[in-house]
């Protein structure tokens, strides 16, 4: 079957004029979509291929086919066919950046992918939900502000919220590089396609992905009139309504979609402080900006819309722009006293904070992608983009009824970028993909610390008032251009070389450690700036044993430009930068096959990286500032680790899906310019952690239920470089019920998340070394959702 989607895939790239290989089907629906079927052991096989003119697809080249394609295993199907077999359906990928999607299957990297369908049979809400899912791959917020992430893949990512500091992990939504941490946790609705890209993704996607990529692709509009209305709440007062509607504007030409979200969080966490003085009275904290009153905290609306439109002028070419806005207002990050928690002293879940704070995250981005077929033997494929993030936040970073640390932030972001590539075929054995990319960013941060040091860390009997005025402004440039070719020596054997070379340059100043203006930030600064180019290599070879099996190998580099320091507090103990440029050389095998006519998948990766001068994030406790954060080069370090992932259609009803992760990582040498603040653990590093879920679909006259249920481990590991403070061993149950109508125009479900009421924190935090603190994350949650579709 293998060879057979080959000659689908190319027929497709090149243009062929045939109408279906031997022992295949065509069917034609409609102009958006053909389908290929064949019987194959009493069971039907079929491949859907969605393309925007048949006429096209008949008599001449397709490779401009903006591919949304799918195959469907034996009796597998979402909805009125049930959900057991969702995961087995086969998803595409464009994360290769070639002249057509191709199967995950296929493609000799590791690769996690998830469509729509898999999405809504794991009840993925938003990215994050998807961190227990993966091997070796964390998808969490920070929590220090809320929306910005700190994704960890394979023991590499950041610890910060620091929007200087380049995420380890890449984040591009319909082809966008999210340029910043900041507004980066989403909601999935709507997404045609998640893809979890793990090990550096320097070739493709540029310096500062040595962790990997997490590409996101939203839904486009087709042309065909549809409507989506999902609404859902939950037994803690969280509310969400969001729709689609679409259609076609200029018939065959122009299709339009508008997406609507709007979510509303009433406070999932408990404050038993009744009531805050405000103002906080001399000489304690002058400074509040929500203070408590005993209400729920943790509160949070969102909005966003996002239009999207396709013109396609001609059967080769096709224009696609993409809008969204959006904002979330509510509390800051409900800090606590993890101390307290820990030693059974205050209840999970809850805090004594005497401030609420608040969250503004503003975003506006767009993204206009080009596609032109019949350049040669390929495609022309332009995607420009911009982003702009405005987000204002505070918190009691402390945790507790005291006003000991507030911190007050605002971050601006703005940029641009565009990439410009070609990708087809030279010859019959010899796919290439060129391309030249552009992006420009400019960041402005400033946060004003107020600090109020009691006995004995003050003078007695009232202790001291201190403030501290932290940020900066940051210009970021970087040019790349990059050519992959994959050569297919013969049936069995493809060798895949690629190369990329790439400039970058950082420059901008940092307020110099010790101003306390917190008002007009009118302090004295210090200049940073650095220049950094390289060539990014990879080299692979891909063995495909039989049509349902592949084993692979390559090798490739990954760089991660020097770091900046917006919160230079203590510039006499750690710099303010920029650090040196960390590089990454990955080793890594796999296996990839489908077994029992499709019924079964097992997919295997072992990897070896070797990273020089490591780039990391310092979290230390300090009596001056409370909280001290440094970037700094950590030193040479060795992460190797195996992953496995097995999905398997038991019977036609039932289902079952498990992942393992193992991965150690250690120090080869240190900086001993910092070796007192590191320990022998590196931080987001969990040395095993596993998934396993099963699914069940029972049939009921005309409808059908699915039951759902996934439980998730993940070992303690440190969270910070000085091994002083550990997350817990961590579970993760989910379930839910799942009706489904007969004409696939309803869905209800019953869902819990987190059943065994675990407690987890986004970060820990040392205050001036006397306690730990933390942004608590959500426990038990109940909820129902209605989804319609038409």
């Amino acid at each position: 079957m293998l060879e057979e989607r080959k000659n689908l895939n190319r027929g497709v790239a090149s243009g062929a004029k045939e109408t279906a290989p031997e022992g295949w089907h065509m069917h034609a629906y409609n102009s958006m979509l053909v389908v290929f079927s064949r019987e194959s052991k009493g069971d039907t096989v079929s491949f859907n291929l969605k393309i925007r003119n048949l006429s096209a697809f008949l008599g001449g080249s397709a490779t401009a086919v903006s591919a949304i394609v799918a195959f469907s295993l034996p009796n597998i199907a979402l909805a009125q066919e049930g959900s057991a077999g969702a995961l087995l359906d086969e998803i595409v990928t464009t994360a290769r950046k070639r002249s057509s999607a191709e199967a995950v299957q296929d493609v000799p990297v590791a690769v996690s992918a998830f469509g729509a369908a898999q999405l809504d049979a794991l009840f993925v809400k938003k990215i994050e939900d998807l961190s227990y899912t993966m091997p070796n791959v964390q998808l969490e917020s920070v929590g220090t502000f809320p929306g910005v992430q700190n994704f960890s893949i394979r023991g590499q990512g950041i610890n910060s919220s620091i929007p200087s500091v380049d995420p380890t992990v890449g984040v591009f939504v319909d082809g966008l590089f999210m340029g910043t941490t900041y507004g980066v946790v989403i909601d999935t609705f709507d997404l045609e396609s998640v893809e979890v890209l793990r090990g550096p993704q320097g070739l493709l996607f540029g310096r500062n992905v040595t962790g990997g990529a997490v590409v996101l692709r939203n839904a486009r509009p087709d042309g065909e009139s549809a409507i989506r209305v999902r609404a859902g709440a939950t037994n803690e007062s969280q509310y969400n309504i969001a729709g689609s509607i679409e259609g076609s504007l200029i018939e065959d030409k122009l299709a339009a979609k508008m997406v609507m979200y709007y979510d509303d969080d009433s406070g999932y966490f408990k404050n038993t402080n009744p009531q805050a003085a405000n103002p906080a009275p001399h000489p304690f904290q002058p400074f509040y900006a929500n203070p408590a009153d005993g209400s729920n905290v943790g509160a949070l609306e969102t909005k966003m819309f996002r239009p999207t439109l396709v013109f396609t002028p001609s059967d080769v070419s096709d224009v696609t722009l993409i809008v969204e806005h959006g904002q979330t207002k509510g509390d800051g990050a409900s800090w606590t006293n993890v101390t307290a928690q820990r030693a059974g002293v205050q209840p999970d879940f809850s805090t004594t904070s005497d401030e609420n704070g608040f969250t503004d995250i503003e975003w506006t981005q767009g993204t206009l992608e080009v596609n032109v077929g019949e350049v040669g033997p390929g495609t022309l494929t332009n995607i420009m983009g911009t982003r702009r993030v405005k987000a204002s936040s505070a918190a009691d970073i402390d945790g507790t009824d005291l006003p000991i640390f507030a911190a007050p932030g605002d971050t601006d972001q703005k940029q641009f970028s565009n990439e410009f590539r070609w990708a087809g075929n030279f010859s019959d054995n010899w796919d290439a993909t060129l391309g030249l990319y552009y992006f420009k960013q400019d960041i402005g941060y400033r946060e004003a610390r107020y600090i109020w040091l009691p006995p004995p860390l003050g003078p007695a009997p009232f202790g001291v008032n201190l403030q501290r005025a932290l940020g900066g402004d940051m210009e970021a440039k970087n040019f790349g251009a990059f050519w992959t070719n994959d050569f297919q020596l013969n049936d069995s054997w493809t060798v895949t070389a690629g190369l990329r070379y790439t400039s970058e340059s950082k420059s901008g100043t940092v307020i110099t450690g010790g101003c306390s203006d917190n008002a007009t930030f009118d302090c004295p600064v210090t200049p940073l700036s650095g220049d950094w180019s390289n060539v990014t290599p990879k080299l692979g070879m891909q063995f495909r044993m039989n049509d349902d099996t592949q084993f692979y190998a390559f090798w490739t580099k990954g760089y991660r430009s020097g770091g900046i320091n917006f919160r230079n507090a203590k510039p006499d103990v750690i710099p303010p930068g920029p650090t040196l440029e960390e590089e990454n050389n990955t080793f890594e095998v796999g296996m990839k096959a489908d077994m029992m006519d499709g019924r079964m998948r097992l997919n295997i990766a072992a990897f070896h990286n070797s990273i020089d001068d490591m780039q990391r994030e310092l979290n230390l406790g300090d009596p001056d500032v409370i909280v001290l954060q440094g970037t700094i080069n950590a030193g040479d370090v060795t992460i190797k680790g195996v992953e496995v992932d097995f999905v398997g259609l038991i019977t036609d009803n039932f289902s079952i899906n498990a992942s393992y992760g193992w991965q150690d990582g250690e120090y080869d040498t240190v900086n001993p310019a910092f070796a007192s603040f590191l320990g022998s653990e590196l931080p987001r590093l969990a040395p095993t952690n596993y998934n396993v879920g099963l699914s069940w679909d029972l049939p009921v006259g005309a409808n059908m239920f699915n039951f759902m249920v996934s439980h998730s481990f993940r070992e303690s590991h440190p969270y910070d470089d000085a091994n002083l403070q550990y997350f817990d061993d961590q579970r993760r149950t989910n379930a839910s019920i799942n009706w489904f109508s007969s004409d696939d125009t309803w869905n209800v479900s019953l869902y819990g998340k987190n059943l065994e009421d675990e407690a987890n924190w986004g970060n820990l935090t040392s205050i001036a070394g006397l306690w730990v603190a933390g942004p608590m994350k959500k426990g038990r949650v109940l909820g129902l959702e209605i989804n319609y579709r038409r």
